[in-house]
């Protein structure tokens, strides 16, 4: 199985903003998916001549907890690749193609996939088989973070299981609605509050490395955070990543001191580059990074389709 080297594949690996030359991501990238196809955890849709699609190859994996937590099955794209010169109505049809073949194993279901902004072939498929733009995202990069002035950073501690509780209504009341959950109208409010109390629950649990919270008072303010390993092709240098926040009104200016003092722990456990997600509207936290030396890296987009069966 041999999947197209496309010039846009080192744009789709979520840390191509580490080289000034993503293009020499790709070959990592695609070896990880095509590890994945080899072991069954990915799988791969190749258009077809019969259905205007030919040259266009779409790998895409189905997400077993998220199809248990909203009781419908679920998919994400991972990754698009055409042959060059395939025009954009057979990456219309492929990705028409995709759609039909789910529905036809799961009259319920719901695929969704984030595409890098480069890869604007893919974009104009998406677009013109009926895929909805639900979400545009930035990340943002400090890639000197030995540097960063960890002094005056807040007092916090780790989170424990008797902060479950207050996390859960942490992360609920703290809607943003913008992103994927709250904006695509698949999801009831309800389910995206849902899903957000159960992902900072777990991170306590062990899903992520770090969730930090006030060393004083209620655990009404929490950053969670991953340590992660860059691509071979960039020396697989360790990496942090942050993911989840949530501060309620009670906790007001928490935000900043969070990500500084997250910043500082990461300086500690020796990560040369932190990085970290938000959508394109939230201004707020956009220059809450700035203020702590993070700059755009890398921009995407959240498109989606579904049917309710």
């Amino acid at each position: 199985m041999t999947l197209t080297v496309s010039d846009k594949a080192g744009f789709y690996s979520p840390v191509s903003f580490l080289s000034r030359t993503p293009e020499q991501l790709g070959p990592d990238w695609l070896g990880e998916l095509a590890a994945d196809l080899a072991a069954g955890k990915a799988q791969l849709f190749e258009g077809r001549q019969d259905q205007g699609s030919a040259g266009v190859q779409i790998v895409y994996r189905a997400l077993p907890w998220d199809t248990d937590f909203f009781g419908t099955a679920t998919f994400r794209v991972d990754y698009t690749a055409a042959a060059p010169g395939t025009p954009f109505s057979a990456l219309q049809a492929a990705f028409a193609g995709l759609r039909a073949h789910l529905a036809a194993q799961a009259p319920a279901f719901y695929l969704f996939a984030e595409v890098p902004s480069e890869d604007t072939a893919a974009i104009a498929g998406m677009s013109g088989a009926g895929y909805r733009l639900i979400e545009t995202r930035l990340t943002c990069f400090r890639d000197d973070l030995q540097r960063f002035d960890a002094k005056g950073a807040a007092a916090v501690r780790g989170a424990t299981a008797a902060d479950i509780p207050a996390l859960r209504v942490a992360a609920a009341q703290a809607v943003n609605h913008y992103d994927r959950f709250h904006a695509d109208d698949f999801f009831s409010a309800q389910q995206a509050d849902d899903f957000l109390a159960v992902f900072v629950e777990n991170s306590v649990k062990g899903y992520a490395d770090e969730v930090i919270v006030p060393a004083d008072g209620p655990a009404d303010a929490f950053l969670t955070g991953n340590y992660v390993t860059a691509p071979a092709a960039l020396g697989g240098q360790k990496l942090g990543r942050m993911v989840l926040s949530a501060v309620t009104p009670a906790r007001r200016g928490w935000y900043v001191k969070l990500i500084g003092a997250l910043s500082a722990k990461f300086q500690a456990a020796g990560v040369g580059t932190a990085f970290m997600t938000t959508q394109a509207t939230n201004r707020a936290v956009l220059k809450v990074w700035a203020h702590h030396g993070y700059r755009v890296g890398r921009s995407s987009h959240i498109f989606s389709t579904y049917s309710r069966g």
